[in-house]
């Protein structure tokens, strides 16, 4: 009778087996802490990221398919989410919210959609590159069920940042193919980049950071091959396009005024860093924004003590973890960077990001040179892993976390959240200076004195019409954060829409504001910018002809 070896068997199984793994996992490594007893761990920004859900849900229902404010957050005031933060993948959640499920139902369902996407994004790249199932499968069960990644899916809700997690190695792809591989298929990574910018700005810088090291590990070889320094700059060129839909917007925004994020940055990188006993410490408990995992410190390790054995790439990966999880340490000097674009990083722990895929990828490039040969211990290795994570997570949920953030809550909590004192951690998208907080009527806030008339006031979705006659010039301030783009038009003699000033002896700076004479009539609603229909029209043509490209392909092929 004939035997089979282990790998071909693994051989014999249907092609669908993998994803039907990956579904069990998408599942299982969040049942625990997300779907059992329908209760969820009060991340960090939540709360913020489901109003910006049924925000967008508000806005669709209203016939505003792309829309730059939200209005469900400040309560109606409206807040620049669309703006600064990217609306493209929260799509999924919306629909779903659209279809008559509730805001934290949708969520959940968003989240074990991103779990599956991330395991067969992981599993697609590394095959592409390296076209070998077995360390193909065994990259993406690493990497799905990586601590750092389901830490931001479980204890912080840092939606951007794991759907950036999921995209990443897609990029990779593009960065590989440009400085080892095929350079004649350079337009991978812009567009790679252009969808890490927008699941979350703070990852594309982080991607420049590892291009920048690759570039300086590989000086010589990219000197010798022009092309594909010529790659990589038609990748950069063709990326702007691609993102200028958010890209522009967001510039124009931070130029037309001052916003907190311009003035009090919401973390200094000193404060946050650890000592790598303390992320010892954190990666042991399996729980906290800021897990690294004793697994990949572990691979870490075992990589750098048998570093020699490794490939040309898995020694280049090994020691960009290396250099990322020292700058994640407060052993690094972060001070000396408070004052520069570094400190945008915000938390030193987002580097993890860079260490867990380096790591990872190179452990599973190179599985039978750090003495896991033996198929059987490859399996052994994976169940105990998958049991380990389950257990894990099945702890982090059952022990108690104490009130704050990270409290459990039932589903039905979130059916009150109104979205009024949701902005985010450092609420850095409002007007610098901003003093006062005009109670959300979702109408005019009336101006007192003799001789001021002021009728028919009404908001109709997010336009607000009335009519006035007033015996002196008067300043009208709306309930509404002052972002560029809000327009008025009526009857009578009225100024264009400005930042307020006073109101009763209360500095409104923040809000905005029309001036008024005699009688008339205004209508005021938020119509955009030249720059932003600009930019999307850019977008939108660049992205048509990315399709318009593939689709050729494909039939060529």
């Amino acid at each position: 009778m004939r035997q089979f070896t282990w790998t071909q068997k693994l051989k014999k199984l249907p092609k669908w087996t993998p994803y039907l793994v990956f579904l069990f996992l998408s599942i299982g490594s969040i049942y625990f802490t997300v779907l059992h007893n329908q209760t969820i761990f009060y991340g960090d920004d939540l709360s913020f990221n489901l109003s910006r859900i049924e925000g967008l849900a508000g806005s669709i229902l209203n016939g505003d398919y792309f829309p730059q404010i939200n209005y469900f957050l400040t309560g109606g005031m409206g807040y620049a989410t669309g703006i600064f933060y990217p609306n493209l993948f929260l799509y999924p959640a919306t629909l779903f919210r659209l279809t008559g499920l509730s805001l934290i139902q949708s969520y959940v369902i968003f989240i074990l959609l991103v779990n599956f996407c991330t395991f067969v994004i992981a599993y697609h790249s590394f095959l592409y590159l390296h076209r070998k199932k077995r360390e193909s499968f065994l990259f993406a069960f690493l990497y799905g069920l990586s601590s750092y990644r389901l830490s931001d899916v479980v204890f912080r809700a840092a939606v951007g940042e794991y759907l950036a997690i999921m995209l990443f190695p897609f990029v990779f792809v593009g960065i590989y193919l440009i400085i080892f591989g095929d350079e004649k298929k350079w337009f991978l990574l812009p567009i790679g980049m252009a969808l890490i910018f927008f699941a979350h700005l703070l990852t594309a810088g982080l991607v420049i950071l590892l291009i920048i090291c690759f570039l300086v590990m590989n000086g010589r070889r990219l000197w010798r091959e022009k092309t594909r320094l010529r790659s990589l700059f038609f990748a950069t060129l063709t990326t702007i396009p691609l993102v200028a839909v958010s890209l522009f917007p967001m510039g124009e925004q931070l130029t037309f005024q001052r916003l907190r994020v311009q003035d009090n940055p919401v973390f200094y990188l000193q404060k946050t860093a650890k000592t790598i006993g303390q992320y010892l410490e954190i990666g042991v408990k399996n729980s906290g924004y800021n897990n690294l995992g004793l697994l990949v410190m572990g691979l870490l390790l075992i990589s750098l003590l048998r570093i020699m054995k490794l490939s040309s790439l898995g020694k280049q990966l090994i020691l960009i973890a290396l250099l990322f999880f020292i700058l994640s340490t407060s052993y690094f000097p972060h001070w000396l960077f408070h004052d520069t674009i570094f400190n945008m990083v915000q938390l030193p722990s987002r580097y993890f990001l860079l260490v867990t895929f380096c790591t990872l990828w190179a452990v599973a490039e190179n599985v039978t040179k750090l003495a896991f040969s033996k198929p059987k211990v490859v399996v052994g290795f994976v169940a105990l892993l998958l049991i380990g994570t389950l257990i894990s997570n099945f702890h982090s949920q059952m022990s108690t976390m104490g009130n704050g953030a990270r409290r459990k809550a039932k589903y039905e909590e979130f059916l009150a959240i109104d979205g009024q004192k949701e902005l985010g951690y450092g609420v850095e998208f409002l007007p610098s200076g901003m003093t006062s907080w005009m109670a959300p009527t979702g109408l005019l806030s009336n101006p007192s004195g003799e001789g001021v008339t002021i009728t028919d006031m009404k908001r109709e979705r997010n336009i607000f019409t009335l009519s006035y006659d007033v015996a002196q010039q008067t300043n009208l301030i709306f309930p509404l954060l002052y972002y560029k783009g809000y327009h008025v038009e009526g009857t009578g003699d009225f100024s264009k829409v400005h930042d307020a000033r006073k109101f009763e002896k209360a500095d409104m700076h923040g809000f905005l504001e029309v001036t008024v004479s005699g009688q008339g009539e205004l209508k005021v609603w938020y119509v955009g910018t030249l720059i932003q229909k600009v930019s999307f029209g850019i977008s939108t043509i660049s992205w048509g002809f990315v399709l318009i490209y593939f689709i050729r392909k494909r039939k060529i092929d």
